[in-house]
């Protein structure tokens, strides 16, 4: 017999009363080849939805990451080849596959910078040249910054939900951050009273939560022992909070008719109809009228 779907409530979109799916909180995917094969893969419950967005996200960072990672480094073994599979028609299970693999390595070659291209102001610490190879013999890939703030956030609602059996809602809000200018303050108070969470060796997650808010917390992620993000999740003045019978958006949801949209801030803008309908802007905050059952 068909095991019974789980009903109840999404991690990331916070719907509630849904058909629930897990979603592995530190992708399959990005296990490099070194994980122990006794390793607890951690998941939490989300909705079909979500867990497909998040889908595409992580399969299309993996295969930007990975070709900025140290292929000599235990903690991303394997995780290049994968990445360079993932272009590579000959690897295509059929030819629809092998179209796709064929446009996905033609995308990443067309968004890639050589030489004196490349914007120095940009690269992410820890993904810097590693090969000693002349400027002009250098390549640097293009990494979404809004794919790194929806995995870190991610990490940071999944790791809530698995040690505090905790939704993190309104008023609470995360806010992301890329190693570097903004995460100062993070840094410092995880080097205080931070407590550490591992999935060794692709992942290393350190949280401190103030005593006098338990909900609050700021976090440091650390991929593959190479590069680090920073969250902090912090309670929100009520200017903040979506209009009465909206939801704010997870960071996978896309932007759809009808859905409102407010710069990001302490202090927010009104809220206005979104025109940009997709991928939602990274500094953008958005609101969905929710539908009574």
């Amino acid at each position: 017999m068909a095991k019974k779907a789980e009903i109840g409530k999404c991690v990331h979109c916070l719907r509630d009363g849904v058909e629930l799916t897990s979603d592995h909180m530190f992708p399959k995917a990005w296990y490099p080849d070194a994980t122990p094969e006794t390793l607890e893969r951690w998941t939490f419950p989300s909705c079909f939805d979500c867990n497909q967005q998040y889908s595409k996200i992580e399969g299309d960072l993996l295969n930007r990451v990975a070709l900025a990672l140290d292929t000599k480094h235990e903690a991303s073994q394997g995780l290049a080849d994968a990445a360079l599979r993932a272009m590579d028609p000959k690897a295509g299970r059929d030819e629809k596959d092998a179209a796709a693999r064929a446009a996905r390595g033609r995308k990443m070659l067309g968004e890639m910078f050589k030489g004196e291209e490349i914007p120095q102001g940009q690269i992410m610490t820890g993904l810097g040249e590693r090969w000693g190879r002349p400027k002009a013999e250098q390549l640097a890939i293009q990494i979404p910054r809004a794919g790194l703030d929806a995995m870190t956030e991610k990490m940071v609602r999944g790791l809530a939900y698995r040690e505090d059996n905790r939704f993190i809602e309104s008023p609470y809000k995360i806010d992301t951050y890329v190693d570097g200018a903004g995460a100062e303050i993070a840094r410092e108070m995880i080097q205080r009273a931070g407590k550490e969470y591992k999935r060794e060796p692709g992942l290393e997650i350190i949280r401190a939560v103030p005593d006098d808010d338990v909900e609050s917390a700021i976090y440091e992620i650390t991929f593959w022992q190479q590069f680090k993000t920073y969250a902090i999740v912090q309670q929100q003045s009520g200017r903040y909070d979506s209009p009465q019978g909206y939801r704010v958006l997870g960071r996978a949801e896309r932007v759809e008719t009808g859905d409102l949209w407010c710069h990001q801030g302490k202090e927010h803008r009104e809220w206005l109809p979104a025109k940009l309908i997709g991928e939602r802007q990274p500094n953008n905050d958005y609101c969905r009228k929710v539908i009574s059952a």
